[in-house]
């Protein structure tokens, strides 16, 4: 898929649905996304998803969710992705979720800069969302790094949404020598 420096990210393969459970069973790191802890099951079900999400255009509801790997060892570190944000479809969100054990390396800012370049490169898409918790003082760092800038808060969404509802909403439109 791509790379950086430090880091690869590529496409999941079941095998990553260990991985995926370690992180999503981490209290400081479900704190701050929508998913909660998982049974290894569950994990399998979902990476059997996002896989299934490979096959799908962007003109139809996507998550397209890569594993983040290091360079050096192969281990995953996490996941990041791009996809249809849940309560607006006519929106393409930008995530990334690293285990507790790796916060405070430059990897997820790295993440996204990444992402964000693979993004604009490859696909029609020319304005990207982040959402970001109010108290993840980190991702807010790692946001206004990337270039996104902040537009709102999220407020008066259904029941169905309201993990998101107090969330900052950042935005960033593609450069025009890309488009």
């Amino acid at each position: 898929m791509f790379e950086t420096d430090r880091l690869s990210i590529r496409k999941y393969n079941t095998d990553d649905a260990l991985c995926l459970f370690e992180i999503l069973n981490e209290k400081d790191v479900t704190k701050f996304i929508p998913e909660s802890t998982i049974s290894f099951d569950e994990a399998l079900d979902a990476v059997t998803w996002l896989i299934s999400n490979y096959e799908k255009p962007i003109s139809e509801y996507f998550k397209y969710s890569f594993a983040i790997t290091l360079k050096d060892s192969g281990k995953y570190i996490g996941w990041c992705g791009f996809g249809t944000l849940d309560f607006d479809i006519n929106k393409v969100e930008v995530y990334y979720t690293i285990s507790r054990k790796y916060w405070g390396y430059g990897y997820a800012s790295e993440t996204v800069k990444a992402l964000i370049n693979y993004i604009f490169m490859n696909y029609n898409i020319y304005k990207l969302v982040a959402l970001v918790k109010r108290d993840n003082i980190a991702s807010h760092k790692i946001i206004d790094k990337n270039g996104f800038k902040l537009i709102k808060v999220v407020e008066g969404l259904s029941s169905d949404y309201e993990f998101y509802d107090g969330e900052l909403y950042y935005e960033l439109e593609c450069p025009e020598r890309l488009k």
